[in-house]
């Protein structure tokens, strides 16, 4: 493994074993002013990477690109860097009509329509979170009072859809995932074969349903009430989801040092 990881430009002692994922330059720059004592090693175009503190825990904020090639990329130089749980923090488009902008979905499973997980693991192996840590970022988000919705999700490779595809994938899984996006069938297969612990939050941003296009929420002429609802919901999100990855860490060293001594008792 080489010292220095070649897109991340990060080496050993880099990196937590908690990282915050995300292509979201707002939830990035969000994240890291909420650490203290933040070192920040950017790394090649697009890729960013922040560790701080929170609580006396200390945690990583990774950039990366759009994509589920450059988020592979990322877990994998992650990992070798000794990460260990993964949150992915991005946005979604609503193919549930209940969904609204701004709302918060929790991804149980992810549908392979993307490249990248299909790479890693065949169609069979489920995309899957971490059960254990999806449920402790429910509560933790609930103890703050933040709804959510859980479902699962679908993921593609393309951020922009012709209606043909949208009306396609709405016949097939309107009645099962709540929602589409790039990244989380990805994160959760290249995860599972790491051996690491992931789970993905969506913030909604677009909605078939309502008509209204991927991308409008980022215009901040056009949309500048979308946006708002968008931004807004993200800036509620990221102190509970730094603190749940704080707690979460604690209760990982809790639960290594209460594990018996191989051998012990016998």
């Amino acid at each position: 493994m080489p010292r220095i990881q070649p897109f991340t430009k990060a080496g050993k002692g880099d990196v937590s074993t908690h990282v915050l994922v995300t292509s979201l330059e707002e939830v990035y720059e969000h994240a890291v002013s909420l650490l203290h004592d933040v070192v920040e090693r950017p790394g090649r175009p697009g890729f960013r990477l922040a560790t701080g503190s929170i609580h006396r825990a200390r945690l990583s904020v990774a950039l990366r690109p759009v994509g589920p090639s450059a988020l592979a990329i990322l877990i994998e130089e992650l990992s070798r860097l000794g990460a260990r749980v993964l949150l992915h923090l991005d946005t979604g488009l609503a193919i549930s009509p209940s969904l609204g902008i701004g709302s918060v979905v929790l991804a149980t499973a992810a549908i392979k329509g993307d490249g990248v997980s299909k790479t890693y693991a065949p169609m069979e192996v489920p995309a899957i979170p971490d059960y254990t840590l999806l449920r402790h970022i429910q509560q933790s988000l609930e103890i703050h009072d933040i709804k959510t919705v859980a479902g699962v999700v679908w993921s593609l490779d393309t951020f922009y859809l012709n209606e043909q595809l949208l009306e396609q994938g709405a016949r097939l899984y309107g009645k099962i995932a709540l929602a589409l996006d790039m990244d989380t069938a990805s994160l959760f297969t290249v995860s599972m074969s790491r051996r690491l612990m992931s789970a993905s939050v969506l913030v909604i941003e677009s909605s078939l349903p309502k008509g209204i296009e991927r991308g409008s929420s980022y215009l901040e002429e056009e949309s500048e009430e979308l946006r708002k609802k968008v931004l807004d919901s993200i800036e509620r999100l990221l102190r509970p989801l730094l603190e749940a990855l704080a707690l979460h860490m604690e209760k990982m060293k809790g639960i290594k040092l209460s594990s018996p001594r191989p051998g012990a008792g016998l």
